[in-house]
Order: C-alpha cells, then structure tokens, then sequence
C-alpha cells in the first residue's frame, strides 16, 4: 500500500456509561484494537473517534441507533452488533485503495 495523506475517518459509537458496561461495545472496541495490531499499516491511514452512541452531534447526523455502531467516512458500516475483524478490515482497505 502505498503512502497516501488520506485517511479512513472511524466513528465507533458505543454507549457512554461507566456502570453499565454494553458488553457488545466493550468487544467492538477490542476488535479494533485487533485489527490494528494485526495490520499495523492501517495505523497511519486510520482515525479513529470514540463517540457517545446518543450524542447530540449522532443523533442529528445519524438519528437514533443500536449499539455498538462502526462508521467508515459518514457511512455506517455495522449497526447493533460486534463488526467482524477481516470484513471491517477489508472495508478500509477497499476505502483506502479508492480515495
């Protein structure tokens, strides 16, 4: 992959709530974490934003949605469940490959 100043903008919208830990956004972080170690080149083609699921900013944009929420440049990507490593992966790869 070659070096390129654009990036794949990341939202990850999960819940917002040190008592009630959503399980759901817990693992859909740790799948991202994953997936940076497992591909190491997408760290500098990535941001990555951690957002409150019920933000004002989201539910304007976006209105109400499920937990967790993965959003790949103003495109949702998975909705109400764990994103899976090697398909998100592969999404921002393609992405990458087509800015």
């Amino acid at each position: 992959m070659g070096i390129d100043t654009k990036k794949v903008i990341m939202h990850v919208l999960a819940k917002e709530d040190d008592e009630n830990v959503c399980a759901k956004c817990c693992k859909t972080k740790q799948i991202i974490e994953r997936m940076l170690e497992e591909f190491p080149e997408l760290k500098n083609n990535i941001e990555i934003m951690y957002q409150d699921v019920e933000s004002k900013e989201i539910t304007e944009k976006f209105g109400l949605l499920e937990r967790p929420v993965v959003i790949l440049n103003d495109t949702i990507f998975s909705e109400g469940h764990v994103p899976i490593l090697k398909k998100l992966s592969r999404e921002i790869i393609t992405l990458l490959k087509s800015v």
